[in-house]
């Protein structure tokens, strides 16, 4: 029998917002593309041009989307497939805050992040947690778009190398907080191995992925680090379990 705060979470109600959500980022995928098309042709592009470029960016996009295909699965066994159809169609492409912003809201609701320790609190906390964390690029997206070039040169002064160097310290900072509170601090606690022993392989392999793709000089390959990263340190997690 499905506990009642998963009836709530794969509720018609719940699908409805999905399917909104979802065809606002088809429609305004459909607008980006016909205004590109528009303009190339404007600045003279040919006919092929322009089909070159629509396939180069679909190759690009398939790792990412793979990858967050991969964490939507986590979202779907957790939460149910209409809140991992929700939250991804609203926020395209943002899997992995996804992920960090449920667990910090089971956490602050006191319980876990599976279908087995989850409550309609819980559930209700996550979604707040998911929801309140998407408001900041909503807002300035939306809102302050044409001043983010002066501000991106603000915080950079400049140099697109430092700006590299202060996405790579806040990804660390947050990736940092999940590696200990998920592969550390069981570890210690309960002897857990496989969760660090998880982490510790996709980050090899992530790493070496990187390296690889600069050796081969084939800077798409990057696109499926996470990918790449993702199932087989969840491979090796389970092996080791």
């Amino acid at each position: 029998m499905e506990p009642e705060w998963l009836k709530q979470a794969t509720g018609f109600g719940m699908w409805f917002i999905g399917f909104l959500t979802a065809g606002n980022a088809l429609l305004l995928s459909f607008v980006i593309y016909r205004k590109a098309y528009r303009y190339g042709r404007k600045l003279g592009m040919k006919e092929q041009s322009m089909k070159d470029s629509v396939k180069a960016s679909y190759i690009t996009a398939l790792g990412p989307c793979l990858g967050i295909f991969v964490g939507m699965t986590v979202l779907v066994i957790a939460l149910g497939g209409a809140v991992a159809f929700i939250r991804e169609s609203a926020g395209v492409g943002s899997i992995m805050f996804e992920l960090i912003a449920a667990r910090a809201g089971s956490e602050a609701a006191g319980v876990q992040l599976t279908r087995e320790g989850m409550s309609a609190t819980g559930l209700s906390t996550v979604l707040w947690a998911m929801a309140t964390g998407s408001v900041a690029w909503v807002l300035i997206g939306g809102v302050f778009t044409r001043w983010l070039p002066k501000l991106k040169d603000l915080m950079g002064q400049g140099n697109p190398k430092q700006m590299a160097v202060i996405s790579a310290a806040i990804m660390l900072a947050a990736f940092g907080r999940l590696f200990i509170s998920d592969g550390i601090v069981p570890l210690i606690r309960k002897g857990a191995v496989a969760p660090f022993t998880g982490a510790i392989v996709a980050l090899v392999v992530a790493i070496g992925w990187l390296l690889w793709a600069d050796k081969l000089r084939k800077p798409a390959m990057k696109e499926y680090f996470l990918l790449i990263a993702i199932i087989v340190g969840m491979a090796a997690a389970q092996m080791m379990r």
